[in-house]
């Protein structure tokens, strides 16, 4: 199946790790109307046997939409998900998560790459103290910093998505606000901390996907509360 470019038009994605336990609750969470996709991926304990499983869990649960698998580690990578996200860290400390990983990948596994599946993201990793900051070196990211790198990933790189991560902490409104100016030709994803239904909402109303996640494993009933009442589709 190729990649069509319905991703533009999600609003609101669910983003699941395999290295955490995820209640039995949030299974009715990824049915709601609201939610138009689901991510598996995260930074730590990530293993083709913890992803496949929780990618068979989703399936199993009913949930009938795209369902996407964001790869982190090469040897976990798995087949039969509507695509691959593939995160570019863009603040990377290490080249390795800028280019080096993504190259050993292809030498490795070019000829089985289903390249019409694929979709490059450029990560913007804004928390330096997350996991996800500590394994890649990225530091602190100011407002000038973050529209240096929008253009950097729309005009240079030309990637098609810009993901503005804050992992675990609700992010700088004023930055992400300073990038949504900024940016012309890219879909900008935000992710990190949602917590209320304000929150979603403020966050909505700059990037053109919002992406929730912690929120679903420590209070999946507040996190159902903010999806049931999530109806914003922007202009």
């Amino acid at each position: 199946m190729r990649l069509s470019e319905e991703w533009k038009k999600w609003r609101l994605m669910i983003k699941l790790d395999p290295d955490k336990r995820l209640p039995d609750q949030a299974f009715d969470i990824l049915r709601l109307p609201a939610v138009d996709a689901v991510v598996v991926g995260g930074t730590q304990g990530i293993s083709y046997a913890n992803s496949s499983g929780l990618v068979e869990s989703v399936r199993r649960s009913g949930y009938q939409g795209p369902l996407i698998q964001e790869i982190t580690a090469e040897d976990a990578i798995v087949p039969g998900v509507d695509a691959h996200f593939i995160p570019v860290v863009l603040n990377s400390a290490d080249r390795y998560w800028l280019a080096d990983a993504h190259i050993g990948a292809i030498k490795k596994y070019g000829d089985l790459i289903g390249w019409e599946k694929i979709l490059a993201e450029g990560y913007l990793v804004c928390n330096p103290d997350s996991a996800a900051g500590r394994l890649t070196g990225a530091g602190r990211v100011s407002v000038e910093d973050a529209v240096a790198y929008t253009h950097l990933a729309q005009s240079i790189f030309r990637l098609p998505v810009l993901y503005i991560e804050y992992s675990g902490v609700f992010g700088d409104m004023e930055l992400l606000e300073a990038v949504a100016r900024a940016k012309r030709n890219i879909h900008l994803v935000y992710g990190g901390g949602i917590k209320t239904p304000g929150q979603l909402l403020s966050a909505a109303s700059l990037a053109d996907t919002v992406v929730i996640g912690n929120i679903v494993y420590d209070d999946p009933e507040q996190a159902g509360n903010i999806v049931k009442g999530f109806n914003f589709k922007g202009d």
